[in-house]
């Protein structure tokens, strides 16, 4: 019996995480690399897995046997480093303990205006959100958003549409000087306040123009050198069009840099009709160093397919 447990973990495990390392070492904009790309903090898992699964098929063998098996014992144990490298910055390494002026600033994606406005209302208020990004925002929902927020974020841009290609901002101070960027769900950049913001929504990787839009946002970051560019990006920090950006514009992921550890954000209905736990890291909040980061947490919007994510910001001391 542990014979054929241990073989079955190996297949079942080993298959989907070579799968998913391939995909993420390739930086492939082939969809289907990319949606695997962004299951990569599992790697750890299955990795883990098939290295005790190969660890008890060794003990188990004998002679040559054995030794085979500790050698691909080694790759899994390689492998399994690989991917604890990718993911150890979330959790370790310099991060901001105290900071100057703060600023709080919040993104959610309402899933065609189907997410609870109410939650994001008392979320805004419990946080003291200064800054609130909102995509896949609807007419009926940004009527219901711009009342109840109306003195806590006076000042909005942005344009509410039916479906998914509504995206707006909010803020607690003068929005200015807006441009909007050409992703067909809604992306826009302004000056809020003394700061130079983007709120961002680019294709999901389910439609051919992710990787084009992925490019776009890439050059708008860099034309318009933004203090804070928030939002659902649709890619996670294991696709390297999100580490591109980060690099190509100067900014840092707020989670990261904050050390607040792996914080999926979608999908919160799970998938196939299967109820599983968000496991996909989408939506971000990235800083330039005009701003540090002291922590981030995830929200619930019941409604949404999305967790809204909270990020407490401060200027440099």
């Amino acid at each position: 019996m542990p014979l054929a447990l241990a073989w079955g973990v190996l297949v079942l495990c080993g298959l989907p995480a070579l799968a998913i390392t391939i995909s993420r070492a390739l930086a492939s904009t082939d969809l289907r690399a990319v949606r695997l790309a962004a299951f990569a903090p599992f790697g750890v898992v299955l990795y883990a897995l098939c290295l005790i699964a190969l660890l008890v098929l060794a003990w188990l063998a004998v002679d040559r046997g054995r030794v085979r098996f500790l050698v691909v014992a080694g790759v899994a144990a390689l492998l399994l480093a690989v991917h604890v490298a990718w993911q150890a910055p979330m959790h370790a390494g310099a991060r901001s303990t105290s900071a100057g002026e703060p600023l709080t600033v919040m993104t959610v994606n309402l899933y065609e205006g189907k997410g609870d406005t109410d939650a994001v209302v008392d979320a805004v208020r419990r946080h003291k959100v200064d800054v609130l990004a909102v995509e896949e925002i609807t007419p009926a929902a940004f009527a219901k958003l711009s009342t109840s927020l109306h003195r806590l974020l006076p000042y909005r841009i942005g344009e509410a549409a039916p479906g998914t290609t509504g995206t707006m901002l909010f803020a607690d101070r003068l929005i200015t000087k807006p441009r909007r960027i050409e992703t067909k769900t809604g992306s826009w950049a302004a000056d809020v306040g003394e700061r130079r913001v983007i709120v961002a929504h680019p294709a999901a990787p389910t439609f051919a123009s992710w990787p084009a839009e992925q490019e776009l946002l890439i050059e708008a970051a860099v034309a318009e050198k933004p203090d804070l560019l928030l939002g659902d990006l649709n890619a996670s920090l294991d696709h390297h069009t999100l580490r591109h950006l980060l690099d190509e514009a100067d900014l840092q992921d707020a989670a990261r840099a904050s050390n607040a550890g792996w914080q999926p954000t979608w999908p919160t209905e799970g998938f196939a009709g299967v109820p599983l736990p968000p496991s996909i890291a989408i939506d971000h909040v990235l800083i330039s160093d005009a701003l540090v980061a002291l922590a981030t947490e995830t929200v619930e919007v019941p409604g949404s397919d999305h967790l809204g994510l909270v990020a407490y910001l401060g200027t440099p001391e």
